[in-house]
């Protein structure tokens, strides 16, 4: 048997395939090494539908969020190891899934749009390195988070019309004090951040939610795109739910700044299982 993960900072989906066939899909919380621990791994692993199988799986292959780090990915390969003591585990970038699953082996500018964001530059054979993106603090622009916390001000700062912000706050009955205290000191505020984003795909009519959807893909293409010469001539394909649920805005940007969007794929688990079948 082998276990394929695709895990973001928000969720991880799971495909467990036997003889080339699969037999069962999940989802549980993301598992990004910076932002959870062994024991809530060991515990997500092993509530899983997919652990009953432990003795029979021979190889686990995992890309994820938060993995680019050697030290991660050797501490979260043996963490892994303790509930598969039969497997032979693999661990690997999100960006390395999103190549697999959108490039097609052809030259290409491949970015990341979901709880966090990221990009890279594939030549058709190797993933050019590039810098890392400096997550939700300081970065992640275009991400959920980035959308959640230009929302967030619009809303408190009270910058949004009354219809609007009524609508915020019969969704999510809170005031600043608890968004503080889930920020600053719960963990996974990142995913917490994240959990605001379907209220802008909810109301992206208003002017005012556009407008921080348009500024978060603005700002990922300035910080980043602009900056790669490849972007004249490579198509770029986007991966993650960010992407797909705002593509109107991103096809505006891509417009404004004459490049081309290839693919847009919100689940490259499933774009990629024909390598494993």
């Amino acid at each position: 048997m082998i276990l394929l993960a695709d895990s973001g900072s928000s969720k991880t989906e799971w495909i467990l395939l036997a003889e080339g066939k699969e037999i069962l899909r999940t989802e549980t919380i993301g598992l990004n090494p910076y932002f959870v621990d062994e024991g809530t791994i060991r515990a997500t692993i092993e509530y899983a539908l997919f652990f009953k199988y432990a003795d029979k799986i021979k190889q686990i292959e995992f890309f994820g969020a938060g993995c680019s780090n050697k030290e991660k990915q050797v501490w979260l390969k043996g963490v892994f190891q303790l509930s598969f003591r039969k497997a032979r585990i693999s661990i690997y970038t999100d960006i390395e899934l999103a190549v697999k699953a959108s490039a097609h082996n052809e030259p290409c500018i491949v970015c990341i749009l979901g709880t966090g964001s990221t990009f890279r530059v594939f030549d058709g054979k190797e993933i050019k390195s590039k810098y890392s993106s400096l997550s939700y603090i300081l970065g992640d622009e275009g991400s959920g988070t980035y959308i959640a916390k230009s929302l967030l001000r619009g809303v408190f700062y009270q910058n949004f019309s009354p219809e609007l912000s009524a609508a915020f706050f019969k969704d999510y009955p809170i005031d600043s004090a608890t968004l503080l205290q889930k920020i600053y000191n719960e963990p996974q505020a990142n995913r917490y951040l994240a959990s605001f984003v379907p209220f802008c795909k909810a109301h992206i009519a208003h002017l005012e939610i556009k407008e921080i959807i348009w500024n978060a893909f603005e700002q990922f293409y300035l910080e980043h795109l602009q900056k790669l010469p490849e972007i004249k001539t490579y198509p770029v394909h986007f991966i993650g739910s960010i992407a797909l649920h705002f593509e109107e805005q991103l096809q505006d940007i891509a417009r404004k700044h004459q490049f081309t969007i290839g693919r847009i794929v919100q689940k490259p688990l499933s774009n990629a299982i024909e390598d494993y079948v």
